[in-house]
């Protein structure tokens, strides 16, 4: 068990004593009684507890009801109210109730690792409707490819990594999933890694199915199209290896005694081969499957990708939606990315204006009555959002628009039948995009709704209200005014794909295309509206300036990432005004914009220093410093946040500009380099400061 939940359980029980009313009883049929004592002990709050006898302080008592569909749950107040009945027919369905009870006593469960207890419980409203889910699957991918939470909880066989599962598992029940998935990685391709993971995914595949879990794991087919450390099921280049022959040898390692319920394909990144070949080699992945696995489900990822298109079976379409002809039986998991959704602008995210097509193959998915999933982010990592870092409620807006739009009643037809999310780290604040989207997939609310739900009991309507409103003013700014390619990190990979006309984040015109005579229209165009964002924001931080909250994390954390995003629109706006007045000619103002740059930086640098000194993880330090795991990335998700290397690396490039001088700015790809930070006249100079440091 981690320290700080510890701490927090003996604190709690030494503030409660033998007062009764801090005491919770949860009193169950036997059935359920296993998955609700794990629910208790995973909720770091020592006042409850779950038994038939002798009940104590507030009661939950569960019945099973079988008028209550499966995985529904009804609460009920009694007149006394200090009880709370869940009627329920299951086992995730008393769960969910039991979850629901608790928030009406003010619990809250946000980050895996840190929910939110209140230090003594009180019942407040009940909502005592009938509640059923509205899609079949819901649940989460967490993106193990990068070493993320779920990475080390999912990955790394341990004893405090099964722990870290198990609360992972816990919480996605406790937000009204169903189902988790992760990716496999190409490192059990060895015996002696192969043997410990498996033990441990053992133990976390019953324990997932005791809790009433279903759990995926993704794979790659083809190793040419690996662009990172992800388990493949062929590597022949030779074309002399039947595709059989290799699928049939490798899928042991992830099949023999290891009930997966679904195994997901996916076929990489920029990826091209002959159509026919592609859906053969798709086909005989399933068949193979299906002989070693036959209970199993197979998905193929929909990748996107607006520069890969072909002409097939009288279609002009994206290469990845070959995999729509592949044999029926295999689901259809259809994905987008970043904070775009599925109906409005998509900002030239891999060459994409809109993800339409993607739209329009669910949704004929959905009309034809077959089983399709829809797959968008929550966090897109890599030089995008929480590395940058930024804080974006707008993912809230596109993912509960995304669920609104496909479940309406006057939509073409038919259900959506699994929503699960591309989870990609969850401090700074990105645990609100997928407790939001997860919840609203079982019951959808307004996204107003949805974040004041989440964050009442503790912060408060008006902060509540704060966030919606940077929400809608970054679906303006960010989204609709096309504001992203110049929020965003860019790196020296990003750089070098440009050149070949590899877009994955949407681009921008560069300081020096800026210099060259490229984009002056743009950038002019762009300031007007930073400014207007930047401004917007100033209004937002200084209300929640004026607001008076319960100190705690939750609230720090708010503060945190509202000075961070009115910072880094600041900076972007002070580095391209610097670079303006030198093209020209006035060096004076030049400087001035420059200094302003500076001094924005310095100000964002004691932001993420006190955020990274105060994070949900308790072991935070694997998150912020180079850290060795198994991915293609050996360093941890908020490396890069840490040392600002994205804004470092702006700056020294404006910084030659001014001075006219050939700049060595940091890749902000190599962790080796230790980012440096500062130019050589810049008054930043300085080494990256991390925790334990």
């Amino acid at each position: 068990m981690r320290a700080a939940v510890v701490l927090v359980s003996v604190l709690l029980l030494a503030a409660c004593g033998d007062n009764l009313q801090g005491q919770i009883t949860i009193v169950s049929d036997p059935q359920w009684q296993p998955a609700l004592r794990e629910m208790a002990e995973l909720t770091p709050y020592s006042g409850i507890s779950v038994r038939n006898e002798d009940p104590a302080g507030f009661q939950i008592v569960v019945v099973d009801d079988p008028a209550i569909p499966l995985e529904g749950f009804q609460l009920t107040l009694d007149p006394g109210g200090e009880t709370i009945r869940v009627q329920a027919h299951d086992v995730l369905g008393a769960q969910y109730g039991v979850a629901a009870a608790l928030e009406g006593m003010g619990f809250r469960f946000r980050h895996p690792f840190d929910p939110y207890v209140p230090r003594v419980p009180v019942v407040g409203a009940i909502d005592e409707t009938l509640h059923t889910p509205d899609i079949r699957v819901r649940g989460l991918q967490l993106h193990t490819l990068h070493p993320i939470e779920g990475y080390f909880a999912f990955w790394e066989p341990g004893k405090g990594s099964t722990t870290d599962a198990h609360r992972i598992i816990d919480w996605v029940i406790k937000n009204r999933g169903n189902f988790l998935q992760w990716v496999a990685l190409d490192n059990i391709m060895k015996p002696e890694f192969h043997e410990p993971w498996k033990a441990f995914t053992q133990e976390l595949l019953a324990y997932a199915h005791s809790r009433g879990v279903r759990i995926g794991l993704n794979i790659q087919l083809f190793g040419q199209s690996n662009l990172q450390n992800a388990f493949d099921l062929s590597d022949d280049k030779t074309g002399m290896i039947p595709l059989r022959d290799e699928i049939h040898a490798r899928l042991p390692l992830i099949t023999q005694d290891l009930p997966f319920d679904v195994y997901t394909l996916s076929f990489g990144e920029f990826f091209n081969a002959e159509p026919q070949k592609f859906i053969d080699s798709v086909n005989t992945a399933f068949n193979e499957l299906q002989a070693v696995a036959p209970n199993a489900e197979m998905h193929t990822l929909i990748h996107v990708g607006d520069n890969q298109r072909i002409d097939f079976m009288g279609e002009n379409l994206i290469y990845y939606f070959l995999a729509k002809f592949a044999d029926p039986r295999i689901i259809t998991d259809v994905h987008t990315v970043m904070f775009y959704n599925l109906f409005e602008d998509a900002g030239g995210a891999y060459h994409h204006d809109n993800f339409v097509d993607h739209r329009l193959l669910v949704q004929n998915k959905m009309c034809a009555g077959e089983r399709v999933a829809y797959q968008p982010e929550t966090a897109y990592w890599v030089a995008f959002d929480n590395s940058v870092p930024q804080f974006y409620p707008l993912y809230v807006h596109s993912r509960l628009l995304d669920l609104d739009m496909l479940q309406r009643p006057e939509g073409p037809c038919g259900t959506l039948d699994q929503h699960y999310l591309f989870s990609t780290g969850w401090e700074w604040g990105y645990w609100l995009n997928d407790v939001t989207a997860l919840r609203a997939s079982y019951d959808l609310v307004t996204p107003e709704t949805a974040i004041a739900e989440e964050l009442a009991p503790d912060l408060g309507p008006q902060a509540a209200t704060l966030v919606s409103q940077m929400m809608e003013v970054q679906h303006q700014r960010v989204l609709l005014g096309r504001l992203t390619g110049y929020l965003v990190g860019r790196d020296s990979v990003i750089d070098i794909g440009r050149q070949l006309d590899i877009i994955s984040q949407p681009d921008r015109v560069t300081f020096d295309q800026l210099v060259a005579g490229t984009g002056r229209t743009e950038v002019i165009e762009m300031l007007f509206e930073m400014r207007r964002y930047a401004d917007e924001l100033d209004a937002l931080d200084q209300d929640l300036g004026k607001l008076v909250l319960k100190e705690n994390r939750w609230s720090r954390e708010l503060r945190d990432g509202f000075a961070i995003d009115r910072l880094r629109a600041k900076f972007v706006a002070a580095t391209y005004d610097a670079t303006l007045a030198k093209i020209a000619g006035d060096t004076d103002a030049a400087d001035a914009a420059f200094r302003e740059a500076e001094d924005l930086i310095a100000q964002a640098r004691i932001v993420v220093a006190r955020r990274h000194g105060d994070l949900h993880d308790s072991i935070g330090s694997r998150h912020v410093g180079i850290t060795a795991n198994q991915t293609f990335y050996q360093f941890g998700y908020l490396f890069f946040a840490n040392n600002l290397c994205y804004w470092t690396r702006e700056l020294e490039q404006v910084e030659g500009i001014l001075t006219g001088t050939t700049p060595r700015p940091p890749s902000c790809f190599y962790p080796q380099e230790q980012a440096r930070t500062g130019g050589e006249a810049s008054r930043l100079r300085q080494e990256p400061q991390r925790l334990g440091e």
